[in-house]
């Protein structure tokens, strides 16, 4: 409602600024009158002027509080439209709301009443499928008493002529032990024949396997026998090879005990045809140590002999006869 009032105001400023054009285009022509008046007559007509804009500015101040009064009135006319257009507003949103609450109660109870009205299908269609076989199941039954009146027919016959029973049911459990029974004795014996056969497959079993432990004690007893056969060669073997070298071992032996012995002679007899002191040695390799020292000096003592031979031989001094070196001889022992 503010347009309209800055309108009536700016329509006031208007005529406001109006009002001194108003004044001049009146007073024009007493202007150019007054032009030759006297001053106090010029005041009298500026005062007289003054007066008459000022009841233009009343006339204009009266006309604009009545236009604003006017405009005052069309405003609370507005915003009671306002607030009645608004209230309206409100209540067709509410009704909206409402329709649309009711649409979606209404939805969802049409949608629990078709489920409903789908499960009622479902159990009247159950039902009646029960409804048959039950039919079936009845006319089944039905068919099987049919069959098995005959038989009621023939037990009543049977009992006119068996004296130890008298009722139906009394024959019905002598059967009924008489099958129990005879079931038992079909069980038992099942069971003994399957003792039998788990018996038989033991037996079996072991059989074969102390038949193959045989087997296998056979073929050991003969890698044995393989073995000691050889091992018997072998130790054959050893025994000729320990004869062999006892027998080389007993020559070696009694070809040392002679070399001790050709040693020791030889030694004894260098030693007592010998100027030189040597100790009585009882080690052989002493022994022929010194023999070889023995040996040794009777060579160069032969050589220088034989020296000096040729070199006396011319002389006229007489011959002096040397005695040659004396032969050792070996005793064998």
């Amino acid at each position: 409602m503010d347009p309209p009032t800055g309108g009536g105001a700016a329509g006031g400023g208007q005529e406001a600024a109006a009002l001194p054009s108003i004044a001049k285009r009146r007073a024009g022509p007493h202007t150019l009158v007054l032009e030759h008046v006297s001053p106090a007559t010029r005041l009298l007509e500026k005062r007289r002027q003054m007066f008459e804009v000022q009841e233009a500015l009343e006339a204009q101040k009266q006309e604009f509080n009545r236009k604003e009064e006017v405009f005052k009135r069309r405003e609370d006319g507005l915003k009671k439209k306002d607030l009645e257009l608004q209230e309206s507003l409100i209540r067709f949103s509410k009704f909206l709301q409402e329709n649309d609450s009711k649409r979606t109660r209404a939805e969802k109870k049409a949608e629990e009443e078709r489920k409903l009205r789908q499960l009622k299908e479902r159990e009247i269609e159950g039902l009646q499928q029960q409804l048959g076989d039950l039919r079936s199941e009845k006319d089944r039954t039905s068919e099987v008493v049919e069959r098995n009146m005959r038989y009621q027919s023939y037990l009543e016959r049977v009992l006119e002529y068996a004296d130890e029973y008298h009722e139906i049911n009394e024959l019905l459990m002598r059967h009924e032990t008489l099958q129990a029974t005879n079931k038992d004795l079909r069980d038992h014996l099942n069971n003994c024949e399957e003792e039998n056969e788990n018996t038989r497959s033991e037996l079996q079993t072991y059989t074969k396997e102390a038949t193959d432990r045989i087997l296998s004690l056979n073929n050991t007893i003969s890698k044995l026998k393989k073995e000691l056969e050889e091992r018997e060669r072998v130790s054959q073997k050893i025994e000729s090879h320990k004869d062999y070298v006892l027998q080389d071992a007993s020559r070696k032996i009694e070809e040392l005990g002679q070399v001790h012995m050709s040693t020791d002679n030889i030694f004894q007899r260098c030693h007592s045809q010998s100027t030189v002191g040597h100790p009585l040695h009882s080690a052989t390799l002493d022994q022929l140590t010194v023999v070889g020292d023995y040996m040794s000096d009777l060579r160069a003592i032969t050589k220088e002999w034989q020296r000096t031979k040729h070199t006396w031989a011319p002389a006229t001094t007489p011959r002096v006869k040397t005695r040659p070196p004396k032969e050792i001889t070996f005793r064998k022992s």
